[in-house]
């Protein structure tokens, strides 16, 4: 879009010069035809013909002139030193003026300076609200069909007394005549074709800006989607951390529990031989608390159940939990579940559940995988095979992550591996036979 606006500009530089040598020519053809007519003895036709005294013809040279070089240094000054608003609003005003003064001194006669406004103007107004632009579009429309109507030479004649350039030409040799009329029409040809040309260009900057900012609203809209995605990503990681930490409180507070069971037996070992009875009263004691303890386990751990496994059976969890992670994170899955209506405990259903979302996490966070194929077999035994497309690692250190894993498989009488190459794999083995049973 820079190197569009780049040759705008450099147009816009050859226009001004161009028009510096229009208006040259065009107010010197005045004075020289002038002193041409006079030295040649022809006044008396020439004053007949326009019946009126026309103006200084030097006067018309040095005002077309340096009325020119005023809008020159104007136009130049507002495009090189950057104004406020309303302070560059002032400057294209003067600039109007200016130009409606050059087009006078010129007796009407040239009317490429207007062109030469028209181009600085929507240059300048370039940023601004399309329907603005539209607005000036119009409106310059209009003021360039009226403008070129007053250079019509007849026109111009019969409402007003001022002399045309054409009725200076006329005067003069036929020689000096067609090339004089040549070079000006050359001129208002080119100065046409440059004009044309900005218009294209301008066009051209215009659609490669709609097109960059096209462009720039799709990527912030893709980055505002990925921020989105990220953060509920996040939200899901996180959930997955509190739920291991409060597995490791579960694991304490068993622990502790276990201590004071561990105590009370210890004391009714004692109490057997000397008091049975009270023997009989501690363990009863201990009883209780085992199964008070056990509630307790068996509550917090329905509380840390995956919802999808509440609503859905295990292969509908997993499809569920799965298209959840392929929205927030792009990730593609090849899943096959070839358990068929197999049912398994809540104890093995959570234990499955959460390998795979420990995988399918781990391959993302760690690995960066864009691909994670799963599959459950069934041969001598269940097995699921997890294998992503992430970075992989040389050696296999097991973290907090890894250690619940074999753990919780360990819990259901299974047998977990892990292997590390092109990706991570995980391969997970649950028997048959007691894979019914808590």
């Amino acid at each position: 879009m820079k190197g569009s606006f780049k040759k705008l500009i450099a147009f816009r530089r050859v226009l001004v010069w161009l028009n510096l040598i229009a208006v040259l020519f065009n107010s010197s053809v005045f004075y020289l035809a002038s002193v041409y007519i006079v030295q040649s003895n022809m006044s008396f036709e020439f004053l007949n013909k326009i019946n009126f005294l026309p103006g200084a013809p030097l006067t018309i040279f040095w005002s077309s002139t340096l009325s020119y070089l005023l809008l020159a240094i104007v136009m130049t000054y507002r495009h090189y030193f950057k104004k406020d608003e309303e302070h560059n609003s002032r400057l294209l005003l003067i600039e109007f003026f200016l130009t409606i003064l050059v087009f006078w001194n010129l007796r009407f006669t040239y009317n490429g300076v207007i062109l030469l406004y028209f181009v600085d103007l929507f240059i300048s107004l370039r940023n601004k609200e399309p329907s603005r632009q539209l607005n000036l579009w119009l409106g310059m429309a209009v003021f360039i069909l009226v403008i070129f109507s007053l250079t019509d030479t007849v026109l111009i004649e019969n409402i007003s007394n001022i002399p045309q350039l054409d009725t200076y030409i006329e005067f003069l040799p036929l020689a000096t005549k067609t090339t004089v009329i040549l070079i000006s029409n050359v001129l208002n040809v080119v100065n046409l074709i440059i004009f044309m040309g900005i218009l294209v260009l301008y066009a051209i900057y215009l659609h490669n800006r709609e097109y960059e900012i096209k462009e720039k609203l799709a990527k912030a809209a893709q980055t505002n989607l990925e921020l989105k995605n990220y953060a509920a990503l996040s939200s899901h990681i996180a959930e997955d951390r509190e739920r291991k930490r409060i597995a490791r409180d579960l694991h304490d507070s068993v622990g502790h529990a276990l201590t004071g069971v561990i105590a009370g037996v210890d004391a009714a070992k004692v109490l057997i031989d000397l008091n049975p009875e009270k023997a009989k009263e501690q363990l009863t004691k201990v009883s209780q608390v085992v199964k008070q303890g056990l509630e307790g386990i068996r509550a917090a751990l329905n509380k840390l159940r995956p919802g999808a496994l509440e609503n859905y059976t295990l292969q509908a969890a997993l499809k569920k939990m799965l298209s959840e992670y392929s929205e927030l994170s792009q990730m593609k899955f090849d899943f096959q579940y070839e358990w068929g209506s197999a049912e398994f405990e809540k104890t093995t259903e959570d234990v499955i559940f959460r390998i795979v979302e420990e995988s399918v996490t781990n391959a993302l966070r760690h690995g960066h995988a864009s691909q994670v194929s799963i599959h459950f077999l069934v041969n001598k035994n269940y097995q699921i095979l997890i294998k992503d497309n992430g970075s992989g690692c040389s050696k296999i250190k097991p973290g907090f992550g890894l250690t619940q894993m074999k753990e919780r498989v360990a819990i259901i009488g299974g047998h977990i591996e892990f292997k590390s190459g092109d990706g991570f794999e995980i391969k997970v083995e649950i028997p048959k036979e007691g894979a019914n049973h808590d």
